[in-house]
């Protein structure tokens, strides 16, 4: 049986509805689910019951997006099994809000980059499902052929990015998420380019309690990916997941497993294939 502990719909940067992921899930023959939207839980409870009527197990889950620091680029802390009656939607609107705010200056600044290399350029509208999928679709749309790891590099130019008013860091998601009755689950640690082995101690002192085994196949957006043929991708991808196994196992840390999906690819994985126990999962 397949798990799947990190995806997205639209109530965040995914593409689909929640009711057509829950759908996608069971098709896949996805026995345990979560709905980790950036920051926000509005996809429950209602996709929770469609799942239950599915025959699939729904764990109540969210990925916080935590603020760039010094040593580290974004890091995302995925939180399962957390009580969405508690105040988790106030405090989760207010980090989604400022981040959308500033989300919105930024494409400015990107249009207007855009207006400048490429004369005739029409403007971007919207924000959603994320950026960076906007501008891409908005790109093709005109017949600009600019690829996902050009788009990324213009992305990561500082002089675009506009602050935003108010970020948690990793510690705080953290503790939220504890708060919340809820385990902190460091996401896919080999993503943002961050040092893997530094990034885990952080999230170790901060009291992180879980770690995830990713298919990274999905992310060749990252420098380390990017270029790579499906067969080095796959051996890259064991690799990360094998090296994290180990760490976990070290550290006394709870494993789980994601594609992050956000509408491409499959969803799933097989806990067999790294011979994950995944039965903490059920209990949440």
């Amino acid at each position: 049986m397949l798990i799947d502990t990190h995806v997205h719909t639209n109530y965040s940067d995914g593409l689909y509805a929640a009711e057509q992921v829950v759908v996608t899930a069971s098709s896949g023959g996805i026995g345990l689910l979560s709905i980790t939207d950036h920051d926000c839980v509005d996809a429950y409870p209602d996709a929770a019951r469609l799942a239950e009527g599915m025959g699939i197990k729904m764990v109540h889950g969210v990925e916080m997006t935590t603020k760039y620091e010094q040593g580290f680029s974004c890091v995302h802390v995925v939180g399962l099994g957390i009580d969405i009656n508690s105040d988790v939607r106030r405090v989760l609107r207010r980090v989604a809000d400022a981040r959308d705010d500033s989300d919105r200056r930024f494409l400015e600044n990107l249009n207007r980059h855009f207006e400048a290399k490429y004369p005739g350029w029409e403007p971007t509208v919207g924000i959603k499902p994320s950026v960076f999928q906007s501008m891409m679709a908005n790109a093709r749309r005109q017949g600009i052929m600019i690829s996902e790891k050009e788009l990324m590099g213009i992305f990561m130019d500082s002089k675009l990015w506009v602050p935003i008013e108010y970020e948690v860091t990793m510690e705080e998601a953290v503790s939220y998420i504890k708060g919340w009755g809820g385990v902190p689950v460091l996401a896919h640690p080999f993503d943002f380019g961050n040092d893997a082995s530094l990034l885990l101690k952080r999230f170790l002192v901060a009291g992180g309690e879980a770690i995830e085994l990713c298919k990274y196949r999905y992310k060749v957006r990252n420098e380390s990916l990017g270029g790579l043929s499906m067969r080095e991708l796959l051996d890259k991808e064991r690799k990360m997941n094998e090296w994290t196994a180990r760490q976990a196992k070290k550290h006394g840390l709870r494993l789980t497993m994601a594609s992050d999906y956000h509408g491409s690819g499959e969803m799933g994985m097989d806990p067999s294939e790294y011979g994950v126990d995944v039965t903490w999962l059920y209990d949440l």
